[in-house]
């Protein structure tokens, strides 16, 4: 009886302890019964914030349903507030699974049109992306679910390192110029802009927008008040520095190119 107990109990348990969803998604829908296209977003290594919420909202109004991905609150003691960040490797892995997931829940959300999807990351959000939008295939995507596009803001130098040779979808790239490394090309933005002058474009061209005085994060209003803030990173062949600052100019160009690039592929 005693052994029958202790086996109900991790019964019991195994739906809390191991079946936890690993992280959380807001969903915000324009007003109307849809179906709408939908924008997918995913923060960068250090964290959600509320321009991601803000960024949602103003999907809203343009007549998008917008889901925000938050690969860190589910999982324990990650981001900024607590000073503490994944390896790039583990990160990589919970945001492809994430992504996974959400897709296979889209068919129970009758407002969200499967047939219709971007997706949008910011630096390792955007290289969570790369593998859903790369050809040779590295992720399958649910039978029922397309992706039309893509949105990449200062994509990691990590994804610039991974074998891609064409894109399967329309992809926006938004960079600045000064991210990087003291202009070593096999950081940010100059590893970036080397291999998209290697793939293949021909079926989907990829729209690289550049930006001048912009450093990583510059897109990020809460960085508005706040001094740039440099740090050492390890990259594959030595290390360098990353720069975050908010860039006023380059923020509102990157708003329009968005939406001009949203428009042109949804043919509003």
């Amino acid at each position: 009886m005693k052994k029958l107990l202790i086996f109900i109990l991790i019964i019991t348990l195994i739906p809390k302890i191991g079946f936890t969803k690993a992280y959380k998604a807001d969903f915000y829908y324009p007003s109307g019964d849809g179906p709408f296209p939908v924008v997918i977003m995913s923060h960068g290594k250090g964290g959600p914030s509320v321009t991601y919420h803000k960024k949602a909202e103003g999907a809203t109004r343009n007549g998008r349903a917008a889901i925000v991905l938050d690969h860190y609150s589910a999982r324990g003691e990650y981001g900024r507030k607590f000073r503490n960040f994944p390896k790039t490797s583990d990160g990589k892995k919970w945001r492809e699974k994430d992504l996974i997931n959400l897709l296979k829940t889209l068919k129970d959300k009758p407002k969200i049109n499967r047939k219709k999807i971007i997706l949008i990351g910011w630096s390792a959000g955007a290289g969570m992306v790369l593998p859903f939008i790369s050809k040779p295939n590295k992720i399958q995507v649910p039978e029922d679910i397309f992706i039309i596009g893509a949105i990449l803001t200062y994509p990691y130098t990590y994804g610039c390192y991974q074998n891609i040779k064409s894109f399967d979808v329309p992809v926006l790239i938004n960079y600045g110029k000064l991210d990087g490394n003291d202009g070593n090309p096999l950081s940010g933005y100059f590893c970036w802009k080397d291999t998209l002058s290697k793939l293949d474009q021909n079926n989907f061209p990829v729209v690289f927008n550049e930006y001048e005085n912009a450093y990583h994060g510059y897109d990020l209003p809460f960085l508005k008040n706040r001094p740039k803030i440099c740090t050492e990173v390890q990259y594959r062949d030595g290390k360098g520095q990353s720069c975050m600052e908010f860039n006023e100019s380059a923020f509102r160009k990157t708003i329009i190119a968005n939406k001009k690039f949203i428009n042109r592929i949804l043919k509003n």
